[in-house]
């Protein structure tokens, strides 16, 4: 789900934009009917007209204000970032753009992004209490905040609940493993599902979510101020070995190789009854859609679709953090020259409009959940017909919060280390396969992952 991103232009954008006096940090956008002009820069807005539309209505909002918008790819790849890098760094005005997360903070650290504090207290606006720890953390660097949260993301148990109900599976809210592995059990007991549950185990992040909801982070600095992997940690281990016993040893999940070897797909297995529950992303929802609507097309599923939270490795950590991140914020570039209506549109995109702006798991706290889950409730069909009530609404809302505060704002990491994690989430993502499918023992694959994985940050 993450990437590696060389940033080869960063350092040469930080090094380029003077931070003296007159610095665009300093300046200040008029703040009335005085006329101001945007630029946006972006990657897949213009996909169903989205930024069009996010244009158009905050014309209404504030008419003084002309938006220009850039569109520099599908997606923010290695490519797409380079030529926002290039734009900048030869002094393009850039006002804003949305990227993900740890894309942003790279360009935190590196002095390529605008502080936000003094938009944020010339608009009177309370930031943690808007976006919480999560957001007030995961875009904060050296007391400085750089984004606006848009979306999170999270991961769910979906399962069929009318299977579970008909044969008497009480599926928990909020489980622990021991509580998970013993209701997949149950599942593994009706007659007729190819597998009792279906786990991408090499989906790392659900691999060791439970693990970071215990507080676990992959890097860390040890005494001497050295940046080391942290693999060898309890709560590591303990949630890479519960994924691999689920199918190798109870075999109640296809494992690591009949994944590769059958091309299995988890939601298409949920969706012909074949599994009883899979771990995955609100984006599930919108994956069934096409499948019940488009390809193959043929109806509602017959069945009404359970939610359940990520589980955790004990109890004490039901109530201690919950699975979800951010998954990507608005920021002002070192090029900007309206910051704070800048912010101010950042706000109108995240806050609100989410029948337009493609959210469906907002990160505001004010956010209107019910228009937000209309993603998932309301579908048009390829051949233009539209599809209502497709799930409960009390279930997407259940598919799209947690319980508890996030664990990056619980347990937040250290910026300086962000550059670190896609690498290894990279390298783990290669080498786990070595363990889920028994060619090394854990001992063996967790020594072998942290040599790696050292030589790696060595040479960052």
């Amino acid at each position: 789900m993450k990437r590696i991103v060389i940033m080869t232009l960063v350092m040469t954008l930080a090094a380029s934009v003077s931070f003296a006096a007159g610095s665009r940090q300093q300046a200040r956008p008029s703040d009335g009917p005085q006329p101001v002009t945007l630029k946006w820069v972006g990657f897949g807005f213009e996909a169903n007209r989205t930024a069009a539309n996010l244009i158009e209505r905050y014309k209404q909002v504030a008419p003084n204000v002309t938006i220009d918008y850039q569109e520099l790819g599908s997606v923010a790849d290695i490519d797409g970032l380079a030529r926002l890098d290039t734009l900048i760094a030869g002094g393009q005005q850039i006002d804003l753009v949305y990227l993900t997360t740890s894309d942003l903070m790279r360009r935190a650290v590196n002095g390529a992004a605008l502080p936000l504090n003094d938009a944020i207290a010339a608009n009177g606006d309370n930031f943690e209490a808007d976006y919480g720890k999560l957001g007030a953390n995961a875009t904060a660097f050296q007391g400085n905040i750089y984004g606006v949260p848009r979306a999170g993301n999270t991961f769910k148990v979906f399962y069929n609940k009318t299977l579970a109900d008909a044969h008497g599976i009480s599926v928990p809210d909020q489980m622990t493993m021991a509580e998970f592995l013993a209701v997949t059990k149950q599942f593994a007991a009706v007659p007729g599902l190819k597998y009792p549950a279906s786990i991408q185990a090499l989906w790392v992040q659900i691999t060791y979510g439970a693990a970071s909801i215990a507080g676990w982070q992959m890097v860390k600095k040890d005494a001497s101020g050295r940046i080391v992997t942290n693999f060898d940690d309890q709560r590591f281990r303990d949630s890479l070995q519960f994924y691999h016993d689920f199918a190798r040893v109870e075999h109640l999940a296809p494992d690591a190789a009949t994944y590769a070897a059958e091309s299995l797909n988890r939601r298409r297995a949920l969706a012909l009854g074949e599994t009883g529950l899979i771990l995955d992303g609100p984006f599930a929802l919108i994956w069934l859609q096409g499948f019940q609507f488009n390809d193959p097309g043929e109806g509602k599923l017959d069945f009404e679709i359970g939610v359940s939270e990520l589980p955790v490795l004990t109890e004490a950590d039901k109530t201690k953090s919950s699975y979800n991140e951010l998954a990507g914020a608005f920021y002002a570039p070192s090029t900007c020259k309206n910051l704070l209506e800048a912010y101010r549109f950042m706000r109108f995109v995240c806050n609100d409009n989410f029948d337009i702006n493609g959210t469906y798991m907002p990160v505001y706290s004010g956010a209107n959940l019910e228009t937000a889950v209309s993603t998932f409730t309301r579908f048009t069909d390829s051949k233009g017909n539209l599809h209502t009530d497709i799930y409960p609404v009390e279930s997407t809302i259940k598919a799209v919060t947690v319980p508890n505060d996030s664990f990056l704002g619980v347990f937040p990491v250290d910026p300086s280390l962000i550059n670190y994690v896609p690498s290894l989430d990279a390298l783990l993502e290669e080498q786990l396969t070595l363990y889920l499918n028994d060619e090394m023992t854990l001992d063996a694959f967790i020594a072998d992952i942290t040599k790696r994985g050292q030589e790696i940050l060595d040479n960052l």
